[in-house]
């Protein structure tokens, strides 16, 4: 029983009022009776008339009781058992993790108090019955994300009091889409690797997709445990290529892993289309754990080229050089220059492809614009501008294009922009009084706010190995517009400005770079010049974004892969934003277990975009639809696969992924334990479950209908009491 809560019927003051006036009531009533009665029958007298109004002071009061009790049908709790492939290592050198997973489980019943029934529950990639026995020799997944998924979705399930987990995390650190609503506990299983005798591969990074034609790098850690016998200094590892369903070695190359850490590097030279992959292998050593990690397949996308980039100014500077070698070397962007040479001619460089149409300046017409992906501006007068070439510029944005606007003495407000119809697209409030571009060395830091854009990715890290790079002159264009974002910070009189900011406009995305001394990174050393190339690089392809669909639909995807328990989010953005409020849109996900229905919410803020989120609770392969419809004629149709799969195999990354499991318990609020000390895990059964109680709130004046029964005691009493004295 706790603390009474209060809920008086009137306020604070008309409450004292009352209780004062009762009190005054009484005293006078006291000093006209003791003169009749005397002290003692007085008080006799008055005491039941007290103990009555007091209650009916209390009444006004209306205090609640909180009552809690126990439930009266015992807990349930689920206890999911790993039973994958890789709960068959002898990790400890003397039993499986199957093995300890099923003492663990036992100890943790024996000492759990009697009012819990647990029900054991095996899983692999999926969750199985009671007493399911995997089949001997088939290969067993571990997909924890989608099994946790799988507890919200099942009502048999959802009705559980607890749920705990023995797992040893799998091969993946998938992030589940959701936690179980239950008290969670997860119980780790796996020895420390420093007892093992074994070589492996770790992290292996490779780009999801490239350009046909072009070379990557594939770089892979390898490891050994320090209980791997040497030799270890002269070990082959071997790069092969699948053709025909065949692995063909294309190259390989000799590491020494007695420092039991090494990397190995190959330059890939991509030939053919479409899904390529690769397998690097490691040899076989006697006596290892486990050989399911001395392998890893990698696969990697090729897309054609075409990414094409359009710069155009009035005249070459030096931070052309830089921004062609950048740009121009990329296999995957078609980089295309031009510039005036006399008031009606110009040139054009780089990537000549319909040349004879910009011969004749920049262009005014739809049809040539929307050839370009991305549009980069240099510095001088809006009056070097048309008006058809302004609209036309302003509809390329407007229709999905990307602009980025470079800074210098003919910029933004400097540059006449601020009475142009192009003066919306600038990120910033620019003015026509805008003052001279400041020169000096100001810092540059990334922005708080970048993290919003995804292109921004790295380059904190970048930033930091050039140990501090900074700009020599900065544009002043004024204030961050309503909806920009700041990528990139700098320094000038003990406050920061904005000097690289990112806004969309309609369905494009526009960044202004208010300088233009940013090719001085590229100059000044090797790591100023990677951070150089990478802005470049992620911010052409950030701000392309091209999306699939069609004439109608532009779609885009979150994530290049899913896997089991993952979401995948998709955004819908109408080519043409007029269309928002005419078309209907029905998205549907046929899967495994059948179809659903998928609702596209409008993206608040945004004219015409959708997004949905889509959970994918198991392995297979799903097919997204969307369709759209001007009233009842279906308009656009689009279809995209899903394959749903780990993009590690069994066993390839054996060691208990306890940070993991850790995150997962402290993000459900729950707990995780090793397999060395269940002591946390039974205290949480004993807290955490046995413990819940159920609470009511009842009002004090009906608890147990004891308030009118204290009233006609009183009245009695009173009447007893008055009739002994002889006052009745």
């Amino acid at each position: 029983m706790n603390t009474p809560e209060w809920n008086p019927s009137f306020g604070p003051v008309v409450s004292a009022m009352i209780i004062l006036g009762a009190g005054g009531c009484f005293y006078v009533l006291f000093q006209r009776l003791q003169k009749r009665h005397g002290a003692r029958n007085s008080w006799l007298l008055l005491l039941p008339k007290m103990i009555l109004a007091g209650l009916l002071i209390v009444a006004l009061l209306d205090p609640d009781l909180k009552l809690s009790g126990w439930n009266a049908s015992p807990a349930k709790v689920l206890i999911l058992q790993d039973i994958s492939s890789s709960m068959d290592l002898r990790d400890d050198g003397s039993s499986t993790r199957s093995e300890r997973a099923g003492r663990l489980i036992h100890e943790l019943e024996s000492a759990a108090p009697s009012t819990i029934q647990f029900q054991v529950l095996p899983f692999d990639t999926v969750l199985h019955e009671p007493g399911y026995n995997p089949p001997s020799g088939i290969e067993r997944g571990t997909d924890l994300a989608a099994v946790l998924m799988a507890l919200g979705n099942q009502p048999k399930l959802a009705d559980a009091d607890g749920v705990i987990v023995v797992t040893d995390g799998g091969d993946e650190t998938v992030e589940p889409a959701g936690v179980p609503s239950q008290p969670l506990g997860i119980v780790g299983v796996g020895a420390s690797p420093d007892t093992w005798n074994d070589i492996g591969i770790g992290d292996v990074t490779a780009p999801a997709s490239v350009e046909e034609n072009s070379q990557f790098d594939l770089e892979a850690d390898l490891y050994a445990r320090p209980r791997t016998p040497p030799p270890l200094d002269s070990l082959k590892v071997t790069l092969e290529e699948n053709h025909d369903k065949n692995w063909t070695p294309v190259q390989s190359q000799t590491i020494d892993l007695s420092s039991f850490h090494a990397a190995a590097v190959f330059h890939v030279q991509v030939q053919g289309k479409g899904t390529l992959r690769y397998r690097i292998s490691l040899p076989q050593l006697p006596g290892e754990l486990t050989y399911a990690n001395n392998t890893r397949i990698v696969s990697v996308q090729v897309q054609p080229r075409a990414l094409h980039v359009l710069y155009f100014t009035q005249e070459l500077g030096i931070d052309y050089k830089y921004l062609r070698a950048e740009l121009g070397s990329d296999p995957g962007v078609a980089f295309t220059a031009m510039y005036r040479v006399l008031q009606d001619q110009f040139t054009v460089q780089g990537d000549r492809t319909g040349y004879q149409d910009l011969a004749a300046g920049f262009p005014d017409k739809d049809d040539i614009l929307k050839r370009y992906d991305c549009v980069i501006l240099g510095s001088f007068p809006a009056s070097q501008f048309n008006d058809a070439q302004t609209q036309t510029l302003v509809r390329y944005v407007e229709n999905g294009g990307a602009l980025i606007l470079l800074g210098g003495d003919e910029s933004f407000g400097r540059g006449g922009y601020a009475d142009s119809k192009l003066a919306p697209l600038m990120p910033w409030n620019i003015s026509r009084d805008e003052p001279d571009p400041a020169t000096g060395s100001f810092p540059a830091t990334i922005s708080p706010s970048a993290a919003a854009v995804e292109f921004t990715a790295g380059l904190r890290e970048d930033l930091d190995a050039s140990a501090g790079a900074s700009l020599d002159s900065l544009n002043r264009p004024g204030g961050l517009r309503p909806g920009a974002v700041g990528l990139l910070d700098a320094t000038i009189a003990n406050h920061t400005e904005p000097v690289v900011a990112w806004q969309r406009y309609g369905s494009g995305q526009v960044l202004g770079i208010a300088s233009n001394t940013l090719w001085k990174w590229a100059a000044a050393g090797r790591e100023t010049r990677s951070l150089y190339g990478r802005f470049w690089r992620q911010a052409v392809r950030g701000l392309t974004q091209k999306l699939e669909g069609g004439s109608l639909l532009g779609i885009h995807w979150n994530q290049d892969h899913y896997r089991p328990g993952e979401q995948a989010v998709v955004g819908v953005q109408l080519r043409e934003s007029g269309e928002a409020g005419t078309l209907r849109l029905a998205g549907s996900l046929s899967g495994p277990n059948g179809d659903t229905e998928i609702s596209l919410t409008p993206v608040t803020g945004q004219s015409g975009a959708y997004t949905a989120k889509i959970p994918l609770p198991q392995r297979g392969d799903y097919t997204f639809r969307l369709s759209a419809y001007s009233g009842a004629t279906l308009a656009e149709n689009y279809e995209k696969d899903l394959p749903v799969e780990p993009l590690l195999t069994e066993g390839a990354s054996p060691e208990l992924k306890e940070a993991y499991l850790r995150e997962i318990a402290a993000r459900a609020r729950g707990v995780y334990v090793g397999e060395k000390d269940l002591e946390p895990m039974k205290t949480f059964l004993r807290e955490q479950i046995v413990s819940q109680g159920s609470s009511v709130v009842v009002p004090l004046v009906n608890f147990w209908n004891i308030f009118p029964i204290v009233v006609m005691l009183i009245l009695v009493g009173e009447w007893l009491l008055r009739r002994r004295l002889n006052l009745i």
